[in-house]
Order: structure tokens, then C-alpha cells, then sequence
């Protein structure tokens, strides 16, 4: 029996409205029945800081040093907290809410789709792990994403590698996350704001402990070598083909 296939998009470095606007249109198609469940994997240029939904952005970003660093600024759909978007890559995945397998609850949704992320990860030799359904103690308040792993979020050598979050509308839901090649402590405490010095100094110690990209733990594959690996990861996991394109 021949398994379903997938829409399987694999797009050049776009502007952040651009890659948000196109996640959201990929979302309408789905749900009007215009369009297969997608899985869409995209970079960013010129970089740029991406904003949870419901963040204030007054209260989390630095503008001036946006602007002189050439990092645009752009609000995500979803929620979650800041991701500066420079050296990684991203994927969206697209479905409806009801498909077979899929847990109805957000947490269970989560750590179903992160197993696309796993499986992909040990398809190139890196051995991952999800980080576990606990509150961790207080945590900074830093507006920003890498500085600790929120529930089913993909950690390597304990240190958080990929950061997601979820939206769901008209009967469809839309994961997007970050995977990170790099992570630049520096660039973030430009970016962000705070409080004062002190609280900048224990954010660049924080973050530095809890996140990493693939490249500083020593995983020194291609931005497509990732992507294959990220089509074939969840075509794994979900039963179905996604062409990988090109």
C-alpha cells in the first residue's frame, strides 16, 4: 500500500516577513483542503530576531543595536520567546489538528513532531535527547528562547539545540522551530535588552550553559545535509514521503 505523500519545500534565505507570512499561507492552504500537510524548511537574510506573540517588544529588543547590526525584527505567529535567526536552520510543519497519530493535547503534539527532529538527528550520528515534562526552578527572565528547554524541546549533551513553538488555527496546527548551527551568547546581550549589567552578565553565563548550535558541540554537517536529514527524519517517524526538493 503506498504510504501519503507530503508537500515537501525546501526554500532559499528570505526576509523574516517573508517566512512568516509564507508559514501562515501554507496554514490557510492546508486547512481549505488546497494543499497537503507540508513540511517547509527555510534560513533568513538578512538575519533576524523574532518575536513571540505575545512579547512585548519595547520591554525585550534593543532597536538601535538592530538596526546597526543589520538584524531586522519580526513578530512570530506563535508564541515562545525571542530567537535571533543567523546561523541555523528552520522548519515548519503543517497539518491538520485531527491527523492520525497526532496527539490532541500541546505537549503530546510536541513530543510526537519532536521525534521527527530525533530521528533526523541519529540519521546524521548525533545522539539527542527531549528535554522532560518538569517546571524547572526560576528562571530569567530574559525575553530570549536558548537559555533553557521548555518541555519535548531537542537538547544535545544536555544543552538545548532546537527551539519550537506551536500555533493552531481553523482546524490545523503549525510547528516551526529554530536549530541552531551556532549560538552567540555576545549577539543576544547586543540584541536584547536589560534590566542592568549584572543581569546581562548572568544571562551571557546562563545561556552559554544551557544552549549550543550543532557546530560548537562539534557536528559539522552542511545546512543540507541537515535538511535531508530533517525530510527523511520525519517521513520516518510520521510513515509518510516528503520529497525532499532538488
Amino acid at each position: 500500500m503506498a504510504k501519503e505523500c507530503w508537500q515537501g519545500l525546501y526554500d532559499p534565505p528570505l526576509p523574516g516577513r517573508v517566512n512568516m507570512e509564507k508559514d501562515l499561507e501554507i496554514m490557510k492552504a492546508v486547512a481549505a483542503g488546497e494543499a497537503p500537510p507540508t513540511l517547509r524548511l527555510y534560513r533568513w537574510s538578512p538575519p533576524a530576531l523574532s518575536l513571540g506573540f505575545l512579547q512585548k517588544e519595547e520591554t525585550v529588543v534593543d532597536r538601535q543595536a538592530c538596526r546597526r547590526l543589520g538584524i531586522d525584527v519580526v513578530r512570530r505567529p506563535t508564541g515562545g520567546r525571542a530567537v535571533l535567526h543567523h546561523s541555523e536552520l528552520t522548519y515548519s510543519i503543517v497539518l491538520p489538528e485531527n491527523y492520525p497519530c497526532l496527539p490532541r493535547d500541546v505537549l503530546g503534539a510536541y513530543r510526537y513532531l519532536s521525534g521527527g527532529l530525533v530521528a533526523a538527528f541519529l540519521l546524521l550520528g548525533i545522539n539527542p535527547s527531549l528535554a522532560p515534562a518538569k517546571k524547572e526552578g526560576r528562571r530569567l527572565t530574559s525575553g530570549a528562547c536558548f537559555d533553557a528547554p521548555s518541555p519535548y524541546e531537542l537538547q544535545v549533551r544536555g544543552k538545548k539545540v532546537a527551539g519550537s513553538a506551536q500555533l493552531r488555527r481553523r482546524g490545523v496546527l503549525l510547528q516551526h522551530g529554530s536549530i541552531l548551527l551556532t549560538l552567540s551568547p555576545e549577539l543576544y546581550a547586543e540584541v536584547l535588552k536589560f534590566p542592568g549589567p549584572r543581569e546581562k552578565k548572568a544571562y551571557l553565563e546562563r545561556l552559554a550553559q544551557k544552549g549550543a548550535g550543532l557546530y560548537d558541540l562539534g557536528y559539522f554537517v552542511s545546512v543540507d545535509e541537515l535538511a535531508v536529514a530533517l525530510f527523511q527524519g520525519f517521513s520516518q517517524i510520521l510513515d509518510v514521503e516528503i520529497p525532499c526538493p532538488g
